[in-house]
C-alpha cells in the first residue's frame, strides 16, 4: 500500500513539474508574441469568420426567448442538452438557448492551453449531442459581442460564483439523480426559484421528504417545485466501442468523486483484479470532474494500466456512450449507478464505504436495488455472478422508474414544456 501511494506521489511530482514548465511557456509567449494578450483573446482574434456566425446567431435571436445555460466542467452539458432539443422540437423556432461557460475560472483549466483543449471538448460533446458549438460562449467573451441578448431563464446545475447574470427565473437542475448524504437538503449557495425535481420520496432530498416539515413550508412560498423526473436519461448518445474486436463482456468503473475511496480501492488491489479477469474488458471512467480538472490520478491510472489490451481508460465519454458495449457497473456510492440502473437496468456491483458516506438517498436506492455489495477481494467472484443475472425486464426496470422518478416519463419533453410554462407566465 505504501509502495504504491509512493509511485503516485513521485508522478505527481513530475506532472507538476511539467505544468510549472508550460505555465512558463505561456507567460513568455503572452508577453513576447501576444504582447501581454491571452491565449483565448489570440484565438478569438484569428478567427473572425467564426465570431461573425456567432454574431449573427446573436442577431437572429431578436422576438425569441432566449435561456442561458451555464456551467463550468465538461459533464454538466449532458443534463440540459436534451432538454435544449426537446425545446427545439416542440417549440420550433420560440427559443434560443446558450451555453455559456466560466469554466476559465476553474483553476486547472485556466486561460491558457490548458482552456483550448477544454473549448476543444465542449465541442466535440456538443456535437456528440446534436448541439451547434456555435451557441457556446465563454463568460470572458461576451462583451466583444455587440448587444448580447438577454436571458428569460436561467439554468444551471452548480455554484458558479463568478455568475451575475440578472434573470428573474433561474432553474436549478440538479446533476444527479439522488442526493448523496452530503446532500439532503437544496443547495443554499446556488440562487434560484425553480427546481426540476429528478425523483420522489424517500429517494428526494430530506426536506422534502418530511411533508410535515416548516422547513417544507418556508420552502414553498418562495420555491416553484417541479416534478419533471431526470432529463439526462434521454440524452443523445454516439455508441462507443472501446473493444470493436472482442466479444468478452464489458465492466465500467465509475467511482464517486472521492479520491480517498479510489486510492482506497487502488490499494487494496482493484487494477490486479482486473487484470487478472482477461476473460472480461474493463473500461474506468473517473468521475467528470477529475477528467476536465486534469486531476493528476487521470495521468497516473492511465500510466497504471499502459499495455493492458483488456483494460481502458475513457475521458471525454460520458456515461450514456459507453451503455450499449457494456454489461455492469462497478461503483461505489453517489448517483452514477442509479443513474446506470434507471437509465438501462443493467446490473451494478456497489463497493462497501465507510459508514459516514450512508444516509443518503444514492445508498438507499443501492440497498433497494442493487445487484451486489461487497469489499474489493470480492469482486472476481461478484462479478461474475453479477454478469449472468443480465440487465432487468422491461416491466420490472419500469416498476423501478415509477418507485423511484418523479416523473417516469420522457422528463426532457417534460422540462421543456415546463419552461415553456414558466415563460408564458413571464
Amino acid at each position: 500500500m505504501l509502495f504504491f501511494r509512493l509511485r503516485f506521489q513521485v508522478f505527481r511530482l513530475k506532472l507538476r513539474w511539467d505544468k510549472i514548465i508550460q505555465k512558463i511557456l505561456e507567460l513568455l509567449v503572452q508577453r513576447w508574441l501576444l504582447k501581454g494578450d491571452s491565449l483565448f483573446n489570440y484565438f478569438n482574434k484569428t478567427q473572425p469568420y467564426l465570431r461573425q456566425k456567432k454574431q449573427t446567431i446573436l442577431e437572429q435571436s431578436s422576438g425569441r426567448k432566449v435561456i442561458f445555460f451555464t456551467f463550468r466542467t465538461l459533464h454538466f452539458l449532458d443534463f440540459f442538452a436534451p432538454i435544449d432539443l426537446a425545446l427545439n422540437h416542440f417549440f420550433p423556432e420560440k427559443y434560443d438557448v446558450f451555453y455559456i461557460d466560466f469554466s476559465t475560472t476553474v483553476h486547472r483549466i485556466g486561460k491558457g492551453f490548458g482552456y483550448l483543449q477544454f473549448r476543444q471538448e465542449v465541442e466535440e460533446r456538443l456535437l456528440q449531442l446534436n448541439i451547434s458549438p456555435l451557441r457556446h460562449f465563454s463568460h470572458d467573451e461576451l462583451a466583444e459581442y455587440k448587444s448580447f441578448p438577454e436571458a428569460s431563464v436561467h439554468v444551471t446545475c452548480e455554484s458558479i460564483r463568478q455568475e451575475t447574470f440578472s434573470v428573474a427565473d433561474r432553474i436549478y437542475l440538479p446533476h444527479y439523480v439522488l442526493p448523496k448524504a452530503i446532500d439532503l437538503d437544496l443547495p443554499k449557495n446556488i440562487k434560484f426559484n425553480h427546481v426540476f425535481l429528478p425523483t420522489r420520496p424517500p429517494y428526494s432530498y430530506r426536506q422534502l421528504n418530511d411533508k410535515s416539515s416548516a422547513d417544507l413550508e418556508r420552502l414553498k412560498e418562495d420555491l416553484h417545485i417541479h416534478h419533471v423526473g431526470y432529463p439526462k436519461l434521454q440524452a443523445a448518445s454516439s455508441p462507443v466501442s472501446c473493444f470493436p474486436d472482442s466479444d468478452h463482456p464489458v465492466v465500467l468503473y465509475a467511482p464517486s468523486l472521492e479520491i480517498s475511496l479510489l486510492f482506497n480501492a487502488l490499494d487494496r488491489g482493484l487494477l490486479k483484479i482486473f487484470k487478472k479477469m482477461s476473460q472480461c474488458n474493463f473500461v474506468i471512467k473517473l468521475h467528470p470532474s477529475l477528467a476536465s480538472r486534469r486531476h493528476y490520478v487521470t495521468a497516473f491510472i492511465r500510466q497504471e494500466i499502459k499495455g493492458l489490451e483488456h483494460v481502458r481508460f475513457d475521458e471525454l465519454s460520458g456515461v450514456q456512450n459507453l451503455v450499449g458495449e457494456s454489461s455492469l457497473m462497478i461503483t461505489d456510492f453517489g448517483s452514477v449507478g442509479g443513474e446506470y440502473r434507471l437509465g438501462f437496468g443493467k446490473p451494478v456491483v456497489f463497493l462497501k464505504i465507510p459508514a459516514e458516506y450512508e444516509g443518503g438517498s444514492d445508498l438507499l436506492f443501492r440497498d433497494d436495488f442493487a445487484d451486489a455489495i461487497c469489499e474489493v477481494e470480492d469482486l472476481e467472484n461478484v462479478i461474475i455472478t453479477a454478469l449472468k443475472k443480465g440487465p432487468l425486464s422491461d416491466s420490472k426496470l419500469q416498476d423501478m422508474r415509477q418507485q423511484v422518478l418523479s416523473f417516469s416519463g420522457d422528463a426532457d419533453e417534460e422540462a421543456a414544456r415546463t419552461i415553456n410554462e414558466i415563460c408564458s407566465a413571464c
